[in-house]
Order: structure tokens, then C-alpha cells, then sequence
């Protein structure tokens, strides 16, 4: 039974993901590094790395060897722009994950189920909690759209995992607005609303803005933007409390 979920999970990853569309290419690692790392996303609360006993942090590992793996997309300063991202999630994460170890938050250190977890005890009356997490899933955002490439089912595989790892961890569960409901069907109504969410972003956003960071001059002003989106989310997420 256990094999069939995770070969009809595997079914939905891929056809949701778009490589179906894509013609075969050279990138088999990246791209099964990346599919790899899309069964650490806590969907239900749960990820399917917990029946081969492992959490949601190997999401983050998979994602970002498939992302050092990743092919050069031919575009100038390639290199700096996958650091780039690559440091940037790292400065969000360890800025949470020292949150949640100071203020007590549940879940493991790090995991995806933790990040999301402070919007379900924080609630949508901490406005600069919300402020926080709405500044990191820009920054985050942003620092993958000037390495996604339309052309490679690699990098779009990894889009739509990275898109749903943003989706779970930096949005509200939709539950929240509901009153009333039993918490089976609060599961379903949160793992439907992710992964709607997160085609959301994987469609519209990081396949649609990509392209309008072709301008290398441009993109060092880009980089410090970003980055300034991070560090006032740092700031934010600190004075919540």
C-alpha cells in the first residue's frame, strides 16, 4: 500500500510539477534530487520522508543539492546568482529556527511543520508576524526567480518543490478561516489550499517574472533589494513577541 501512495504521489509531483511538457534532458540528478526533496514537504502536517523515517529537513537537503547540481543556464554571473539564493534561504531559516528555539515554538529545529506552526499559535492578529513572513516569502521568492529556467525540467521541478515549501511554510493554513470544522477536514482543506497555492506561485510567478531579470546591470540593485527584504523580515519576525 505504501508503495502505491508514494508512486500515485510521484504521478501528481510531476504532472503538477509541468516536466511532463518538457523534452528530456542531461539534468536526470538535479531533477530526481529535486523530486526527491518534494516528499519532505509536510502537505498534511505529516511528510512521506516520515515513513522511511526522516522529517521534513530533507527537504532542505535535497533542494539544495539539486540546486548546486543544477546545469549553468548560459546567463552571465550564474554562479553568484545560485549563492545568492542558495544564502538567502539560509539567512531566513536560521533567523527562524532561532526564533522558535528562544520563544519555545514546536516542531524540530529545523523542519518545515515549524515555520508554519508560528502562524498556527501567532495567529492572524500578529500583524508583524504576518509582516515578517510576508518579507521573507518575497525575498525568497525573488532570489529564485533569477535562476529558474523555463527550458530545463530540472529547474522546474525544483520550482515547484521550492514553491510549495513557501507555500506551507510562509502562508496561513486556510483552516484559519473556518470556524467549527472537525480536524479531518481542516487536513484537507490545508493540504488542497497549499497546493493550490503553490501552483500559484510556480505558475504565475516563477514562470511569468523570470524572464525580467535578464538585465545583469540591473541585478546587483536587485540583490541588495533582496536582500533588504530578509533582513526586515529578520527585524520584524524579532519584535513580534
Amino acid at each position: 500500500m505504501l508503495i502505491l501512495v508514494f508512486a500515485a504521489y510521484i504521478v501528481i509531483v510531476v504532472t503538477a510539477s509541468g516536466t511532463l511538457r518538457q523534452p528530456s534532458d542531461k539534468q536526470s540528478i538535479a531533477w530526481g534530487l529535486a523530486l526527491l526533496s518534494t516528499f519532505g514537504l509536510p502537505w498534511s502536517g505529516i511528510p512521506l520522508s516520515y515513513y522511511l523515517g526522516a522529517g521534513s529537513w530533507t527537504w532542505f537537503l535535497f533542494a539544495c543539492i539539486s540546486l548546486c547540481v543544477l546545469r549553468n543556464d548560459g546567463k552571465e554571473i550564474y554562479q553568484f546568482r545560485r549563492c545568492f539564493a542558495i544564502m538567502n534561504i539560509v539567512a531566513i531559516m536560521t533567523a527562524i529556527c532561532i526564533f522558535m528555539y528562544e520563544n519555545g515554538i514546536p516542531g524540530d529545529i529545523p523542519s518545515i511543520e515549524g515555520v508554519g506552526a508560528l502562524y498556527s499559535l501567532g495567529g492572524l492578529i500578529n500583524k508583524k508576524l504576518m509582516l515578517a513572513y510576508l518579507c521573507f516569502l518575497i525575498s525568497a521568492i525573488a532570489s529564485f526567480l533569477s535562476i529558474y529556467s523555463h527550458s530545463e525540467r530540472a529547474s522546474i521541478m525544483l520550482s515547484f518543490s521550492y514553491s510549495s515549501f513557501l507555500a506551507i511554510a510562509f502562508l496561513p493554513p486556510a483552516r484559519m478561516l473556518f470556524h467549527g470544522i472537525m480536524p479531518r477536514t481542516a487536513i484537507i482543506i490545508d493540504t488542497g489550499a497549499y497546493f493550490l497555492l503553490a501552483l500559484l506561485i510556480h505558475i504565475f510567478i516563477m514562470g511569468s517574472f523570470s524572464e525580467s531579470l535578464t538585465f545583469v546591470r540591473r541585478y546587483y540593485l536587485y540583490v541588495v533589494s533582496n536582500a533588504a527584504l530578509t533582513i526586515a523580515g529578520i527585524f520584524f519576525l524579532f519584535v513580534s513577541t
